[in-house]
């Protein structure tokens, strides 16, 4: 298993993926996705297996209580003090083997590195359980316009926090 950071090459694979972990109505289009690596290009990880890519993380700089929109595009914060996970999936073949948390440990030490305080994200698809059991808390305190953003995302959600 090899995390790296993600390469445009990579794209098609992240896509795939995507289709295969969100339902239909969260999955983003490829363009979008080559946005957002262009906006973020140190802050988007993959893991490759065999030559494959299997898994991926997309996130970028932002500040504590911001939330992206689906299908928004990134907004990377000057300054930023938090690294904000918006799309992380693990092909279903390859579920329970440690991917996302191999991707999780890269993206903690990439933002300890840049000095900064908070990594956050949105929870989605039942994943809270998940997510609290990797030391994040739900902050329910958002204001009226992040709220507007949280609701732009299918099903149940909620802004997640994790002090650095």
């Amino acid at each position: 298993m090899l995390v790296r950071t993600m390469q445009p090459a990579d794209l098609a694979a992240v896509y795939h993926i995507q289709t295969q972990a969100y339902v239909a109505d969260m999955v983003e289009a490829p363009a979008l996705l080559a946005s957002r690596l262009a906006a973020a290009p140190t802050c988007a990880w993959v893991v490759e297996r065999e030559d494959k890519v299997v898994a991926y993380l997309a996130a970028y700089p932002s500040r504590h209580g911001r939330i992206s929109a689906l299908g928004q595009e990134f907004q990377p914060a000057q300054p930023a003090n938090a690294l904000y996970l918006h799309d992380m999936a693990v092909a279903p073949e390859q579920a329970g083997q440690g991917l996302a948390r191999a991707m999780l440990a890269s993206a903690l030490e990439y933002a300890v590195a840049q000095g900064w305080q908070y990594v956050c994200l949105v929870s989605v698809q039942s994943t809270q359980s998940y997510w609290q059991g990797q030391g994040f808390m739900e902050q329910t305190q958002l204001n009226e316009e992040q709220q507007a953003k949280l609701g732009t995302y299918v099903g149940p959600a909620c802004y997640m926090i994790r002090e650095l």
